[in-house]
C-alpha cells in the first residue's frame, strides 16, 4: 500500500532546511568561495543590464574614477562598484572590506525593501539601518540615484528571486 505524499507536507518539512540554506550568512559564504572572476562577471552583467538606460543617460557619471563599496552586513559580503567609460564595473567582491571612497552598509532584507521601493534610503539612514562611511557627497549621489530608480529597470528574474528569498527568510 502506497501512501500519497501531500506537497504541503513536503514543503512544511523542507522549509526549515531551505531557510537555513538560503540564509544571508550561508549565501555570503558560498558566494565568496566562488571564483572572483565569476563573481565579477555576474555582477557586471547584472548591473549593466539593469542600469543600462541610467548609465547611458549619465546618471552614474559621479562614479567615474570613484569607488563605491556596498557591504551586505548579514551576508558578510563587500561589493565594490565604479564606472569605467560608459560601463559600471565590479571592482571588488569578497568577504573583506577594502579601501573605497564611500561604503554603504545594509542588511539583505532592507536592501531588498530599498530596491523594491518599499522604503526610501533616508528612512533607513535615520533608522540606522543604512550606514554611510566616507565621502558623504558621493553617498548622497548614490542615495538620489537609488531613490529615483524606476523599479521596472530591475530585471524581472531579479525581482522574482528577491520576492522568493524574502518569503523563505520571513517564513511566509
Amino acid at each position: 500500500m502506497t501512501l500519497p505524499i501531500h506537497p504541503d507536507a513536503i514543503k512544511t518539512q523542507l522549509k526549515p532546511l531551505l531557510t537555513k540554506l538560503v540564509s544571508p550568512a550561508n549565501l555570503g559564504r558560498i558566494s565568496t568561495k566562488m571564483p572572483e572572476r565569476l563573481n565579477f562577471l555576474v555582477v557586471n552583467q547584472l548591473i549593466n543590464k539593469a542600469f543600462e538606460e541610467q548609465v547611458d543617460d549619465g546618471d552614474f557619471d559621479f562614479l567615474q574614477g570613484r569607488n563605491l563599496q556596498i557591504e551586505i552586513i548579514d551576508a558578510g559580503v563587500f561589493v565594490g562598484l565604479t564606472q569605467i567609460g560608459n560601463k559600471l564595473s565590479c571592482s571588488q567582491f569578497g568577504d573583506q572590506k577594502q579601501s573605497s571612497d564611500v561604503t554603504l552598509s545594509i542588511d539583505v532584507s532592507n536592501a531588498i525593501a530599498l530596491l523594491n521601493q518599499e522604503v526610501d534610503p533616508d528612512t533607513l539612514f535615520f533608522q540606522r539601518k543604512l550606514k554611510i562611511n566616507g565621502d558623504t557627497e558621493l553617498a548622497h549621489h548614490v542615495k538620489n540615484t537609488i531613490d529615483t530608480l524606476d523599479p521596472d529597470v530591475i530585471p524581472r528574474f531579479v525581482l522574482t528571486l528577491m520576492k522568493e528569498y524574502q518569503e523563505v527568510i520571513s517564513g511566509t
